[in-house]
């Protein structure tokens, strides 16, 4: 709990005064810093219990991108590897870890869908799920590993070393124009 602690604390310090605070969609701009409460981490984890619900925690808007936070468990790799056409990802391994892939030939791609509309537009943009990857290069993460993502980049947990807790800020450029 320590280190999602510390995580929080980082992002507090990252994120300017003067940002409009976010869940689902933007709210109007605040004149004081945003704070997010270690019970919200508690929150996103339960509403994303067996991998459904958005999860996300909080979000700023930073002119006309957006910032969002989420945090996530995953006690398989079972989602499959990802692209995104927009949005950049930072991944901050808060517990266990596994085998995380980069790169490579998304195969089978398929736009990422809930319910015939795009899949959390606000967090993840345009993006595709594959039912794996051809190529690409795998890495070991544990507690403490940063993983940044552009995008275009396929990625996605292989192997998971029990599980994997971690948390995700998600940079969606242009977020707010397209609205």
């Amino acid at each position: 709990m320590r280190r999602i602690e510390l995580a929080l604390a980082a992002l507090a310090l990252m994120l300017a005064p003067g940002m409009a605070l976010a869940q689902a969609a933007p709210l109007p701009a605040q004149s004081d810093a945003v704070f997010v409460a270690k019970g919200d981490f508690a929150k996103a984890l339960a509403a994303r219990a067996n991998g459904k619900g958005l999860g996300v925690v909080g979000a700023v808007r930073a002119g006309d991108d957006r910032v969002s936070l989420d945090v996530l468990r995953r006690d398989t790799p079972d989602e499959g590897p990802v692209i995104h056409e927009k949005v950049t990802e930072i991944y901050t391994i808060l517990e266990g870890g596994g085998d995380f892939a980069t790169g490579g030939t998304l195969v089978d791609p398929k736009p990422m869908m809930m319910n015939g509309k795009p899949s959390n537009p606000a967090s993840i943009g345009p993006s595709l799920k594959g039912s794996r990857v051809e190529g690409g290069t795998a890495h070991h993460v544990e507690a403490g590993d940063v993983v940044m993502i552009p995008p275009g980049v396929v990625h996605g947990f292989t192997r998971l070393d029990g599980h994997v807790t971690y948390m995700v800020v998600r940079m969606n450029p242009g977020y707010e124009k397209s609205r």
